[in-house]
């Protein structure tokens, strides 16, 4: 697959008006309203944060609201979601990248966001590996995702044949890891890389990014016993 960062940036700009549209919708709201408690908890203190894959700034500004005097990056592949960003955001720069080659310094931030970017990812490691150069050590990473084991290809709801049985959900071949190229409409494609939870935490082991916690929500468009988020916090140990 011809996932390049040239192919990745003509894909997330191509892809631009449809996920500026959805950020408007009542599902992306619930996001922020379960992400932003979480914000606080963890950035109050750091003074030099980015967001990795920020796309429309919309979590690098809700990183500014609960700081004082931070410094806040915002890193985007697509420059056409980078200028809207830029006109619907204030205090926050914003530098165009790929999340594989990204233009700091060493340890050059105390906390990281990645919400919403590595399940995008045709290479995991190489992410991982230039998230925990430019961090500091004993700064902090907060991924933010689909979750991989109930989001995993062919999972869905389960038609039940009782009207009295409990909804029920379907995981499809959890720990059969693909990347491919989805068709989200008939226009729209993006990549999607379905990985199981321990490559996703073996990565982050290897680059010295030690799991804190560890949090799992629902939303109310889907199953209430079902976790459609996955909240990974780390710290860099190294």
């Amino acid at each position: 697959m011809n996932n390049s960062p040239k192919n990745a940036k003509s894909i997330w700009d191509k892809l631009s008006e449809w996920w500026i549209r959805g950020i408007e919708d009542d599902e992306s709201s619930e996001y922020v309203e379960i992400i932003v408690p979480l914000l606080e908890g963890i950035l109050t203190q750091k003074k030099t944060i980015l967001d990795a894959g920020t796309g429309t700034g919309r979590m690098a500004q809700e990183a500014g609201k609960v700081t004082e005097h931070a410094t806040i990056v915002g890193g985007d592949i697509s420059i056409r979601q980078l200028r809207h960003a830029k006109e619907v955001t204030s205090g926050i720069q914003f530098v165009q990248h790929s999340i594989e080659q990204m233009p700091f310094k060493n340890e050059q931030f105390d906390a990281v966001i990645c919400s919403m970017v590595l399940e995008h990812l045709e290479s995991l490691l190489e992410a991982v590996s230039e998230i925990a150069r430019i961090l500091e050590r004993n700064g902090t990473l907060l991924i933010i995702m689909n979750h991989p084991v109930f989001q995993s290809p062919d999972s869905g709801a389960v038609t039940s044949h009782s009207h009295d049985s409990e909804p029920i959900w379907g995981i499809g071949n959890y720990l059969i890891e693909t990347s491919e190229i989805e068709k989200i409409s008939s226009e729209m494609e993006v990549l999607y890389a379905h990985r199981t939870l321990s490559t996703y935490f073996n990565a982050l082991s290897e680059e010295n990014l030690m799991i804190e916690n560890v949090i799992e929500k629902s939303l109310s468009s889907g199953l209430p016993g079902i976790p459609e988020l996955l909240m990974i916090l780390c710290r860099k140990v190294q």
